[in-house]
């Protein structure tokens, strides 16, 4: 199936563009597409059949799309004043008609009937979102919530607007992924991921209890849901509960009740089922929404029009074909930059990549290899091959390896200097701490990894570059963003022999700092690379030392392929406020460029110019004008 949509007219705002700005060139919108982020569907008591359903793009405010099923008309329903563009990832209907959900910390009331928002506010500072299912219906009218990552309960009155904090309900995990209540009128919350939990909360007393002893936590997220009976059933490892009033009894599974309705919902829901029987779906990177009638037969589709900024740029590389291929995130499209023709073209998403991305990519020969989340998919695209997004018998790309548990959110890739052997490499899964290396070889067709644990223990590799020797230079990071529990201290610089796939030499260069984000070789031999502090730091592996750190101006954040060398052989640094070359003799920073817009993402440099992603646009910047 070949998706390829050249960017041309767009529902959305946005489009090709060339706008110069000093030397800089606005190329366009890669993906000029939204991603849905839940849908509910509900009939007011006005009588109407709504959609409502959540959105996540680049716009400069969020929105939610309202969809009357049976007039076919969609409302564009911007966030309140004051409330910034941030993805939801958990939603209610209420009982009380009301819909509820989160954008990042920002807590969220809109009322169908009147078709407005009644409330709008960040309830917990500290709070990203909230996940999966942490919206509920609770006792006394209220409704309840859960926060990532810190793992708080809160209760909003719809009447009076007053918020209570209950408390943490556990001061280790950060996944608060299920909130339901018991018939007593407990709360009980399903918590993950590297220690899976289900505690039990009192409200009226403030009594708080962990339901499940230590020895049974293990990776993971424990499941809880409210049966018919008014009983809550939940399942931690293997072993499922009866809990009610505080109190659990183990049970098989066979004993276990059947789900009580309810209006919490996921991000990732995308249909429902009205009152009268139609089922509706809703896909909104195609912009459509289909209304299916069991009892008449048939499906009507309904054209979703709205306004949007398009979907954010996370990698970007130079192609063996000498284009810029860049890759979007929720959805993932990939989409081909030709500098010679100055066209943009959005090739549309890739076989099971779906909500998450291609988080790097590199090029070795004929092929694009890029590392994919959250599968942790290698995959590969022939450019010698018509491109059909890895569907059907003939894929392209298709799929080397797969480590999904210890490379699930992969950071980099690296086509080594041999010819026929890549890498990919980053975090571990959801729960876990320390990622490993994937290698694949095109010469024997076999796929190896090498984990954190015979690599460097608990640190998972964010970075990669490789000498004119072969050997590999690694770069990590100590941290664990799928909620696993960080155990190292400081980042590792190490080199890493491909014929014994071993560590042959790891250092710590710059003490205290917790993440090498990027990696690059000098064309005399020096291993430049930038800290997260942020510090440049040059390494000569020769001497096997640090010969030069220094701690950088606040130029702001590094993005992913920071680094790279130029036409003159000078080593140069994309941050997100400047483009900034490092004089070979000194290592002293001057700053060549600074850009009218953010940069996101690091890019190639391609005949004279620097390439970058800005949110959802793909920027470049040409070299000594």
């Amino acid at each position: 199936m070949l998706r390829m949509l050249v960017i041309t007219s767009l529902l959305l705002t946005g489009g090709l563009v060339m706008a110069q700005n000093d030397g800089f060139t606005d190329h366009g919108i890669c993906a000029a597409v939204a991603e849905s982020r839940g849908v509910v569907v509900t009939h007011t008591a006005s009588g109407k059949n709504l959609a409502i359903t959540c959105a996540t793009d680049c716009s400069p405010r969020g929105y939610i799309l309202v969809t009357d099923v049976d007039s076919g008309e969609t409302q564009q329903l911007f966030y309140p004043e004051g409330v910034a563009n941030s993805d939801p990832f958990a939603s209610l209907l209420s009982r009380n008609g009301r819909f509820y959900t989160g954008a990042g910390p920002a807590f969220l009331e809109y009322d169908p009937d009147s078709g407005e928002w009644l409330f709008g506010k960040v309830i917990n500072p500290k709070a990203s979102c909230y996940v999966g299912s942490a919206i509920a219906d609770g006792p006394g009218e209220l409704i309840w919530k859960g926060t990532y990552p810190d793992c708080r309960l809160y209760s909003y009155d719809p009447q009076t607007q007053e918020v209570v904090d209950y408390g943490q309900m556990d001061e280790q995990e950060h996944y608060f992924s299920y909130l339901v209540f018991d018939s007593a009128g407990w709360a009980y919350a399903g918590i993950g991921t590297a220690r899976q939990n289900i505690v039990a909360f009192n409200p009226q007393t403030r009594e708080r209890k962990q339901m499940v002893d230590e020895a049974e936590r293990v990776v993971g997220t424990a499941l809880v849901y409210t049966g018919v009976d008014g009983k809550v059933y939940g399942k931690a490892g293997n072993q499922w509960y009866r809990l009610f009033a505080g109190e659990r009894e183990a049970i098989a599974e066979a004993e276990k009740a059947a789900a009580a309705p309810t209006g919490s919902i996921g991000w990732g829901q995308s249909s429902g089922t009205l009152p009268d029987g139609r089922r509706i779906s809703v896909n909104l990177p195609d912009s459509r929404l289909e209304v299916t009638d069991p009892a008449a037969g048939g499906t009507r589709r309904i054209e979703l029009k709205y306004e949007g900024g398009g979907v954010a740029l996370t990698s970007m590389a130079q192609g063996p074909d000498g284009n810029v291929y860049a890759s979007t995130c929720h959805p993932m499209h990939l989409a081909v930059y030709d500098p010679a023709a100055e066209t943009l073209e959005d090739w549309g998403p890739v076989y099971r990549v779906g909500g998450g991305n291609f988080c790097h990519m590199s090029t070795q020969g004929q092929y694009l290899i890029a590392a994919s989340y959250s599968h942790g998919i290698f995959h590969v695209y022939d450019s010698t091959r018509p491109f059909n997004g890895g569907y059907g018998k003939d894929p392209n790309p298709y799929e080397i390896a797969e480590w999904h548990e210890d490379i699930c959110r992969p950071r980099a890739t690296l086509a080594h200097p041999d010819g026929h052997t890549v890498f990919m490499a980053g975090y571990a899964g959801y729960g876990y701490v320390g990622g490993g290396l994937g290698i694949y070889d095109f010469e024997t067709k076999q796929a190896t990894l090498t984990t954190h644990e015979d690599l460097i223990p608990y640190h998972s590799t964010i970075a990669l570059a490789a000498l004119a020797d072969g050997t590999v230079v690694g770069g990590t990071t100590v941290g664990a963003p799928g909620g696993g529990h960080v155990v190292a201290t400081e980042a590792v610089l190490y080199l890493f022999d491909l014929a014994t796939r071993k560590v042959t030499f790891q250092m710590s260069p710059v003490p205290g700092d917790t993440s090498i984000v990027a990696l690059t070789v000098a064309p005399n031999g020096l291993v430049y690379g930038l800290a997260s502090g942020p510090a440049l730091f040059v390494f000569d592996p020769a001497k096997r030392e640090v010969i030069h750190t220094q701690k950088l101006a606040d130029w702001g954040g590094v993005p992913r392929d920071a680094l790279f060398v130029g036409p003159n052989g000078d080593v140069y640094a994309q941050f997100s406020k400047a483009i900034v070359r490092f004089d070979p003799a000194t290592y002293a920073p001057s700053v060549v460029a600074t850009p009218p817009v953010t940069i996101n993402v690091g890019g190639p440099l391609v005949d004279g110019r620097i390439y970058f992603g800005s949110s959802s646009h793909i920027w470049s910047y040409k070299l000594g004008e």
